[in-house]
């Protein structure tokens, strides 16, 4: 498992200790499988079987009554599709989309948390 640098305590907050071997390990809990992080809470995520094919529609009932104005997208590897509509989608509903490899969205997540960032994440698992 790769370790992931965190700031501060974190006190409740979801941070990102580590990733790999097929899961997470977030604030000293380990879950198998991909997740989707709220600031104060980590859920189990089934993506679907072609990533490509995720929509908004899908990920909207996991970000709670009232969706954090930013997502972010760990999209396992390097992402090699855009995700062009799929952006589009949360552009809609006024809500910043970015996609990066699920490596990097663990790192960007700790640091968004650090900052107090309102935000949620979608990582798939590598």
């Amino acid at each position: 498992m790769v370790e992931v640098k965190t700031f501060g305590d974190g006190s409740d907050l979801q941070l990102v200790h580590g990733y790999g071997e097929g899961g997470f390990r977030v604030s000293g809990t380990r879950h198998t499988g991909s997740l989707v992080l709220l600031p104060r809470e980590a859920q189990q995520w089934i993506p679907p079987e072609n990533l490509n094919d995720l929509q908004f529609a899908d990920l909207a009932p996991l970000l709670g009554g009232s969706p954090p104005p930013l997502f972010v997208l760990g999209a396992g590897g390097a992402p090699m599709h855009p995700f062009i509509d799929l952006a589009a989608q949360f552009r809609e509903h006024d809500i910043a989309f970015e996609l990066l490899s699920t490596a990097a969205a663990c790192r960007t997540w700790n640091v968004l948390m650090s900052e107090g960032r309102n935000a949620a994440a979608a990582l798939v698992a590598i």
